[in-house]
């Protein structure tokens, strides 16, 4: 591949590319947001050990 193509092919990707807003990572959750998070796989390892428990 010449350089010109290169520069053609990153000049492209670039024009493409993603763009991220600062206001997307100000944003501070708050403990209930993240305790619903964490709720699901909290349930998933309380089963799973529930199991192992009940194997031995």
């Amino acid at each position: 591949m010449y350089t010109s193509q290169i520069r053609h092919h990153d000049r492209h990707s670039r024009a493409k590319a993603a763009v991220w807003t600062d206001h997307a990572f100000d944003h501070h959750p708050r403990f209930a947001e993240v305790a619903m998070a964490l709720l699901p796989a909290s349930l998933i390892l309380a089963t799973a050990t529930a199991l192992l428990v009940a194997l031995v």
